[in-house]
């Protein structure tokens, strides 16, 4: 007669329900046509999980790449990340572990949440720049709102023409994207474009102004004078 493992969804169905309605064992492998130990094992099966189905889950292919060749990716990833797969791969097969493919490098990196995107830009701020900001923040943080009401901001913009999109390419994890080794940096570039002013406050939305010279501080007092 069968084992537990050699039947069916039907018969197991069969056999909980025989079981349920009070059916005896013997009784039940005789209907069922299995062993006395598979009623017995598919019945308890029922009891304890409430499900007497034979379906297991699946343990898929094992890792190419075990935990500690991940750890040693994660770092190979963070001390460039602008690295390309071709670049991480030939870095990875260096070590004395046995070499791995391409493919197998970029499964293991997605699976390990380190996709490839592209770099937030920031402008670039020095380290001057970075602690006047934080200053200017620390001595207006407790400010009201009648106050915030009577300033106006205004700031001015070079537009290009002609923009070449560069392709350059990061890994990094969720709530990365803002470490330096994860941005590019960009400027207002020269050349090619329209350089833009503009302000507004609570009140009103300003005029926008095209700037012919380079913005100093007198042209820029000097658009303040005549727009404000």
């Amino acid at each position: 007669m069968g084992k537990a493992a050699d039947q069916s969804e039907f018969d197991r169905r069969q056999i909980v329900v025989a079981r349920r309605l009070g059916t005896y064992i013997t009784e039940t492998t005789r209907l069922v046509g299995c062993s006395r130990s598979a009623v017995v094992s598919i019945h308890t099966k029922w009891i304890n999980d409430g499900d007497a189905s034979s379906r297991r889950q699946g343990v898929g292919c094992s890792r190419v790449i075990k935990e500690k060749g991940r750890r040693r990716l994660s770092r190979l990833v963070k001390q460039n990340r602008r690295q390309t797969l071709a670049q991480l791969t030939a870095q990875y097969n260096a070590g004395p572990r046995a070499s791995v493919s391409e493919h197998t490098v970029q499964r293991t990196l997605l699976d390990m949440g380190l996709c490839s995107r592209r770099p937030t830009r920031m402008p670039l701020l020095t380290k001057r720049h970075r602690q006047l900001r934080l200053e200017w923040a620390r001595e207006h943080r407790d400010w009201i709102m009648d106050e915030w009401k009577r300033v106006a901001w205004s700031d001015e913009s070079r537009f290009l023409i002609h923009h070449v999109n560069g392709r350059v390419r990061v890994r990094h994890l969720p709530g990365e994207q803002l470490l330096l080794s994860c941005t590019a940096g960009h400027t207002q570039a020269d050349g090619g474009g329209i350089m833009l002013w503009g302000t507004f406050s609570w009140a009103a939305l300003g005029p926008v102004v095209v700037v012919e010279q380079t913005m100093k501080a007198a042209n820029y007092l000097n658009i303040i004078a005549d727009q404000l």
